[in-house]
């Protein structure tokens, strides 16, 4: 293997986390590719063997979660790819080291590390129906791909996949690969159709099934769990104006609890807390105000954009009630408050200057404390209106369960 040449087809290298133990000693991850991909698999794959190890899990979506203030905008304006900026070979602000640990200088370039990329990670529609099932680390909203095919998927002529390296952290593992419709010669292409590596495509009679593999061998032996990471470069060729507009219409939207949350947005989530009773109907109780709060973004957002709403509830009729109920609740409670801000005296343009601060706020605030904001907007003649009409609007970005 190479190391500390640049060569980006097969490398030993360490980074300098950032991160320290006790004592003040540096903690370092570990960023490689083998000669022979296969090397990083638990066990030796019979390739003549149709049964597909238990390490490979099925998958039918790729999953980009995100806080809701990240998701208003990006309904408002599109997803923003942007460089990799965290701990990875691609990122040269980070300390590179070969594998005895001397620092590389100067730093060897990595031909992707100015390239706009957007993070994805497998995940199932089935997952993303469970109430109890609960997003890591990124936010509560998950727009998820409705299709894996085309410019915004991971199949279409001429789309090139790359493995970027795995990132062996403290007790996991992660697998890149980057997706793209350009020519990289330095990095080494990647066949999902081959059967050995992180991410795997089989072809069959019906279509298409994909997999990637939950566990992986680190380089020194030991068996640790393994994520994939899908980095789909952005497609910017001339001709192509509408591709912003392809991809966000390509994915649905859902609320998802989030546990261990990343450290800059641990205020902004809400999370997961498996101390939580269900209801009846299989709905924790504080994901119906948080699902309904993301359906009023989404009726209420000014993109054209049709992106629709993927819930937990058991079917169409129980989620209508439930919703229903949960709005006409809210607008109750906050046409109270409503009352109660008015007999302050408030003057008409301290009410509209408090609602609009507040809509711009709307995730770090609870959905009463949201709607009260609109209530603001509007005259008090026609707040007995609103449920109605916004019902009208979240009925319309409500999607029907996906069912296998």
């Amino acid at each position: 293997m190479a190391s500390g040449d640049g060569n980006w087809n097969s490398f030993m290298y360490k980074s300098d986390s950032g991160r320290y133990r006790q004592k003040n000693s540096t903690i370092f991850y570990n960023h490689w590719l083998p000669n022979n991909q296969e090397d990083l698999l638990p066990e030796k794959l019979d390739l003549e063997d149709e049964n597909l190890p238990d390490i490979y899990e099925e998958f039918d979506t790729l999953v980009h979660a995100t806080t809701l203030e990240n998701a208003n905008a990006i309904l408002r304006d599109g997803f923003k790819p942007r460089p990799v900026v965290d701990n990875s070979v691609v990122n040269d602000t980070y300390r590179l080291m070969n594998w005895s640990g001397g620092e590389i200088i100067p730093r060897p370039q990595h031909p992707v590390r100015d390239v706009n990329i957007l993070w994805y990670g497998p995940c199932t529609f089935q997952q993303l129906q469970d109430p109890t099932y609960a997003m890591k680390r990124y936010g509560n909203v998950v727009f998820s791909m409705n299709s894996l095919f085309g410019y915004e998927g991971l199949i279409r002529k001429g789309l090139n996949l790359y493995f970027i390296e795995v990132i062996e952290y403290l007790t996991s593992s992660a697998s890149r690969i980057l997706v793209s419709h350009r020519d990289y010669p330095t990095l080494r292409k990647f066949d999902p159709y081959k059967l050995g590596g992180p991410l795997y495509i089989k072809e069959t009679r019906s279509g298409h099934k994909f997999y990637y593999t939950s566990s992986l061998k680190r380089c020194d032996g030991q068996i640790v769990k393994n994520v994939l990471e899908i980095m789909q470069e952005e497609f910017n060729r001339s001709g192509y104006f509408k591709i912003d507009e392809l991809r966000l219409n390509n994915h649905f939207v859902s609320f998802c609890y989030c546990k261990e949350a990343k450290k800059d947005v641990s205020d902004l989530v809400v999370p997961f807390d498996p101390a939580e009773v269900k209801t009846e109907d299989g709905i924790m109780p504080h994901l119906l105000p948080n699902i309904l709060k993301l359906a009023i973004t989404l009726a209420t957002s000014r993109n054209s954009n049709k992106i629709l709403l993927l819930t937990q509830f058991p079917g169409e009729q129980t989620r209508d009630k439930k919703l229903r109920e949960e709005l006409e609740r809210v607008h109750q409670e906050a046409s109270r408050k409503y009352r109660e801000v008015v007999k302050e005296g408030l003057n008409t343009a301290s009410l509209i200057d408090m609602a609009v601060q507040g809509i711009t706020c709307m995730s770090k605030q609870d959905i009463v404390q949201s709607y009260l904001h609109m209530l603001m907007l509007i005259p008090e003649s026609h707040h007995s209106e609103l449920t109605e009409s916004l019902w009208k609007k979240i009925s319309s970005v409500l999607m029907d369960p996906i069912t296998e």
